[in-house]
């Protein structure tokens, strides 16, 4: 399954490569590095975040279109192909900004593990009535993730 995981992240780095280069006259491989905390590339990657997003966005908006959420809409009428596209569309604009924050494969499994640990934890003592995110001091339990996890597996 990661081997999938990582054909999906190679080929859309490689079209993301090809787009900001060709169109952009941009360093895709510059603008992923973590490395590279100068100020015009933070910039860069900030504005590319924001227009992966926003795409990603009118993807999702696209995709509710394709639904019948207007009561008085037909539902036989229901493009389930176009729905499947839509979703790939929203993956591709996700993937891509996994990639410009640093996630690759493993370690977006790796904090997806965590975080539906965490998830799990706060199922479990009373999300939404009795258990709070935020700590004494104001943090939230994202930021305490390894901390939780490990006190509730005791």
């Amino acid at each position: 399954m990661m081997d999938l995981l990582k054909t999906i992240f190679d080929k859309q780095y490689e079209l993301n490569k090809r787009i900001l280069k060709d169109r952009h006259k941009l360093d895709y491989d510059r603008l992923c590095s973590q490395k590279n905390q100068d100020s015009e590339t933070v910039k860069q990657r900030i504005d590319w975040l924001l227009n992966y997003n926003r795409a990603q966005i009118h993807e999702s908006i696209e995709l509710e279109d394709s639904l019948p959420w207007k009561w008085w809409k037909d539902m036989s009428d229901i493009d389930w192909d176009n729905i499947r596209i839509e979703l790939i569309d929203e993956l591709h604009f996700w993937v891509s900004k996994c990639q410009l924050v640093g996630l690759d494969p493993e370690s977006l499994a790796e904090l997806y593990m965590k975080k539906n640990k965490l998830n799990q934890v706060r199922q479990d003592k009373g999300y939404g009535s009795t258990y709070h995110k935020l700590d004494e001091n104001g943090v939230e339990d994202n930021k305490r993730m390894d901390e939780i996890i490990k006190e509730h597996e005791k």
